[in-house]
């Protein structure tokens, strides 16, 4: 699987957040994009999931365009794990995973073997009927992935996912998104963290003057 990104550009306003930012990425790999504050890191994420409209760009999987104004339920290419996880407080670690899928009316089966599946592999069936109160910030963010898994997304994208993180739970973090990638998921992490991204990146991308650049 290729995913390319073609001539994306934004603005708020008056002001250009960027003019044409171009990559390619590639099954399996883990891309970081590390960088200070107002380049529109988190932006680029929002509008690969919909969340922002785009003034221009283009997305290719495997050379078939994908349109991210329609996209939606199984068609739905792209997950997000948010900064603050956004987790539903009101419900348990299970109705938080399983809501997506009932919601764009999945068969229950299979909405309940994969979401047990998750569970074990995240280490949460211990914790399924807890609220997201009762949980760690390890283990919130182990319930966001698994959420944003259960649409089986081609691309997983995460907004400073260590943030809130102590150096122990990073650690774990970083053999559960090493786990992901042996899957074919293609992973794209915001973050400030520079010792992280060295880490668990395949590659790093920089935004500067609205273009992208590599770390060579």
């Amino acid at each position: 699987m290729e995913l390319e990104i073609r001539n994306f550009k934004k603005s708020f306003n008056e002001n250009t957040i960027w003019t044409n930012l171009c990559t390619t990425m590639k099954s399996g790999e883990i891309i970081s994009i590390h960088g200070k504050s107002g380049e529109g890191k988190t932006t680029f994420l929002r509008c690969l999931n919909g969340l922002e409209p785009l003034e221009k760009g283009q997305v290719f999987f495997d050379g078939e365009e994908v349109d991210l104004t329609t996209m939606g339920g199984d068609e739905r290419p792209f997950g997000m794990v948010f900064q603050g996880f956004n987790l539903f407080p009101q419900m348990t670690v299970w109705e938080n995973i399983v809501l997506a899928p009932k919601y764009h009316k999945q068969k229950e089966e299979e909405i309940q073997e994969r979401a047990l599946a998750l569970l074990d592999q995240l280490e949460l069936t211990e914790h399924k009927n807890k609220k997201p109160h009762q949980l760690s910030g390890g283990q919130k963010q182990r319930v966001a992935i698994a959420r944003a898994c259960m649409l089986q997304p081609k691309v997983l994208c995460f907004d400073e996912p260590t943030s809130a993180l102590d150096e122990e739970t990073s650690e774990r973090f970083v053999s559960i998104l090493k786990d992901l990638s042996r899957t074919g998921m293609i992973q794209i992490i915001v973050t400030h963290d520079k010792p992280f991204a060295l880490e668990v990146s395949d590659r790093i991308l920089h935004i500067r003057e609205g273009v992208f650049f590599e770390d060579k």
